[in-house]
């Protein structure tokens, strides 16, 4: 069962998720900003203000995660974007700068991304802006076939690092209640 709500909404330890997520990112000296729909808006605006909200770009048609990515993208189209899922409440600093090492050691990507057991994570990652430009064109000259996250990868040149089986855990999504119990 999915949450029903919106996750970035939710509770763990006295904290929304989407603030989990932002501390983490703001412990590395990142400038955090908050991908929302216009629906989210007036609420997330009333958390965290107004000037950190990017609002889903009106004249994108597509949905989901790549919505989000490409309206902050447009939004500031000369910025590399390290995109963290809110629901990825268990994710470490430690992984984070482990991207942002494999992104600063070789510029030859477009996005650096983790893999688990073969699969792309592209909830967590760094896209490059010349990457993300990539797929704002083919989304315009109606060349991307798919609109999602693992689509959109297989159409850049990708950096993937292995996450270890001892790290798994902290690529867990949580999208039922149930699962957060016990947390």
């Amino acid at each position: 069962m999915r949450m029903g709500t919106d996750k970035g909404l939710l509770s763990h330890q006295d904290k929304l998720w989407a603030q989990v997520a932002a501390d983490k990112l703001s412990a590395l000296d990142l400038p955090v900003k908050f991908s929302v729909n216009p629906l989210q808006q007036e609420t997330y605006a009333s958390y965290f203000g107004s000037e950190q909200l990017i609002v889903d770009d009106s004249s994108l048609d597509i949905r989901g995660p790549l919505l989000g990515v490409l309206s902050v993208h447009l939004s500031n189209p000369e910025e590399n974007l390290l995109l963290l899922a809110c629901d990825m409440l268990l994710m470490e600093t430690k992984l984070l700068e482990k991207l942002i090492h494999s992104f600063k050691a070789d510029d030859a990507f477009d996005a650096y991304i983790f893999t688990k057991d073969g699969q792309q994570e592209p909830l967590c990652g760094i896209y490059k802006a010349g990457g993300l430009k990539k797929i704002a064109h083919l989304l315009q000259t109606n060349g991307l076939a798919k609109h999602s996250m693992k689509y959109v990868l297989s159409n850049l040149r990708v950096c993937e690092t292995a996450i270890e089986d001892q790290d798994y855990r902290y690529f867990s999504n949580f999208n039922a209640h149930a699962e957060i119990n016990g947390l």
